[in-house]
């Protein structure tokens, strides 16, 4: 009996033991949650207006640049693991309701998320309609309930009707929360905001400045992480219409617009104009430095003057009210600083980075101009025939100042006395074997930090393409490679040249041809066979010399 009982409270005892652990080891998972500050199966996107407005300024500084910053400090203190992702619109073209795109995919990258953000540039419109639909369709192939954060300084401008469409999202069973951050606004457009967020089941956070911004983005992220509960949203303001009292009817009067140029800035421009935010048209124009304009709100366009200068839609945005003066910032600008040699270029330009579309462009001209902020490649083409566009790299352009760019980098091809003309052309290519330079002159060229390999063409038709070799291009200064190397023909005058002279790299078998010609031939120091060809057509190829070397900086001088 005792045995019995013995066994039936050791069963007891391990059954016990089997429950215990699986509850210590719920417990450990859940308090690793709470340690960390978050769940894992959380998924945020990110969707940020990139429209034209968004170059509006907040103490000083363009709101894109403020939203970029904070965003990337939030996403630099997120998991590594946690689903992220980036959706932009209005950032590619001009009145395009349908620029709107994955600027990083739902990978978790932060990263990737991060240099995303740096390209953006706003352009558009706002179309957050859309925006939203596009952005539940990504989040409704994950698995578990996504959080949507939209970031916006304007209301939808292309006809959507955003509280309406996450009403329907939620009436479909659609699991979505969205938070709304009204960035600088305020009457119709933050009523609408505010019903986005409503509907979406999330908060809504009016931000007038910098410190608001990123206070709303930490209760956002608490949110998020910690499912702490949101502030209330404010009550929407009551507005009471009273009757009119008289029959006269008062149109709103046009406001003026007051340039402010900083002191490098060149006045009077060729012409300067207004351009609607959203929708890209111009409103108008003038080369004084005051305009009357109806209200609204409008970017900046620059033309310095008509042959030099291109159109630059500047990143400066002013709001108009009736009636009222405005003051116009030019404070932003490039100022290029260059070493003694390097000659006024034909033209030089600004770019979108990774090979994108020319936005500011100034033909022979090295004064500071007047820019769009942002993070841009900078071009240079030295002259318009006897050169190739060399991309120097990017540049960042910081509003609200000069920007000095120092341009020191680059090689200088020195070609030695006894070469008797200066050569058809010169090329530059990368590692990646792609074209990065091609010159006629030989001055100084500017080429960017990098390893390279120079090929010359002695003359277009009688000689083929040498490549020189290898050489360094340094954070600063400029590399000198010598083409002081080579051949040079001792020949009587009425000695016909053969048809062909082949030289053989005998480690590489590289051929490098002379074609009808005595004139000097330079290679790179090296052992050669010395092919002839006396007659194309009633002659075969035959070698005259086996074998022979070329010290560096040697030309020696061959008898014939």
């Amino acid at each position: 009996m005792t045995c019995w009982i013995t066994s039936i409270w050791g069963k007891i005892m391990q059954k016990m033991f089997l429950v215990f652990s699986v509850l210590m080891v719920m417990a450990i998972g859940l308090l690793n949650q709470v340690s960390h500050g978050y769940c894992s199966d959380d998924n945020v996107l990110f969707i940020l207006d990139c429209s034209g407005s968004m170059w509006g300024r907040v103490e000083g500084k363009p709101k894109i640049v403020i939203a970029k910053t904070l965003l990337k400090e939030l996403v630099s203190t997120l998991p590594s693991h946690m689903n992220m992702g980036l959706m932009a619109y209005g950032h590619s073209r001009k009145g395009d309701c349908s620029d709107i795109a994955m600027v990083s995919d739902m990978d978790g990258s932060c990263e990737k998320l991060d240099a995303a953000l740096s390209h953006l540039i706003p352009k558009g419109k706002t179309p957050i309609a859309e925006a939203l639909e596009k952005g539940v369709a990504v989040l409704s192939r994950l698995e578990n309930p996504g959080t949507v954060v939209l970031i916006s300084d304007g209301m939808e401008t292309c006809g959507g009707t955003p509280c309406e469409l996450v009403n329907s999202f939620r009436e479909k069973g659609i699991a979505l929360t969205v938070h709304v951050i009204g960035f600088q606004v305020g009457g119709e457009t933050e009523n609408q905001l505010q019903c986005i967020a409503n509907a979406g089941n999330g908060g809504y956070f009016s931000a007038k400045n910098t410190t608001e911004l990123r206070a709303s983005l930490e209760q956002i992220k608490g949110s998020v992480l910690e499912h702490s509960p949101l502030p209330k949203p404010p009550e929407p303001a009551q507005i009471t219409i009273k009757e009119a009292k008289s029959k006269r009817l008062k149109l709103p009067g046009p406001g003026t617009v007051i340039l402010k140029p900083a002191d490098w800035v060149s006045m009077p421009p060729k012409y300067w104009a207004l351009i609607d935010a959203e929708t890209g048209q111009n409103i108008a124009r003038s080369n004084k430095e005051s305009l009357r304009v109806k209200p609204g709100e409008y970017q900046v366009m620059w033309r310095q003057s008509e042959h030099g200068h291109s159109d630059t839609n500047l990143t400066s945005t002013v709001t108009v009210n009736s009636r009222q003066k405005v003051f116009l910032p030019l404070d932003t600008g490039i100022r290029l600083n260059l070493p003694e040699g390097i000659k006024t270029p034909k033209w030089w330009a600004l770019s979108q980075v990774n090979g994108g579309a020319v936005v500011a462009r100034f033909s022979q001209t090295l004064s500071p101009q007047v820019v769009p902020a942002g993070e841009y490649d900078l071009l240079w083409r030295q002259s318009e025939h006897g050169s190739q566009t060399v991309n120097m790299g990017a540049v960042n352009l910081e509003a609200g100042r000069l920007n000095d760019v120092l341009l020191d980098m680059g090689v200088h091809v020195v070609r030695a006395e006894w070469l008797e003309s200066s050569f058809k052309k010169m090329s530059v290519f990368n590692e990646a074997n792609q074209l990065v330079g091609q010159w006629r002159h030989e001055d100084a060229s500017l080429l960017p930090q990098g390893d390279y390999r120079l090929i010359i063409r002695p003359t277009e038709h009688h000689h083929s393409d040498v490549i020189w070799g290898k050489f360094k291009v340094l954070e600063h200064g400029f590399t000198t490679v010598s083409i002081d190397s080579g051949i040079k023909f001792i020949y009587t005058p009425d000695t016909p040249a053969p048809y062909a002279i082949i030289f053989v790299n005998l480690k590489s078998n590289d051929e490098i041809t002379m074609k009808e010609t005595w004139a000097p031939q330079p290679l790179p120091p090296g052992k050669y066979r010395l092919d002839w060809w006396e007659d194309q057509h009633n002659a075969t190829r035959q070698t005259l010399i086996d074998s022979f070397e070329i010290p560096p900086h040697t030309m020696i001088e061959m008898e014939i």
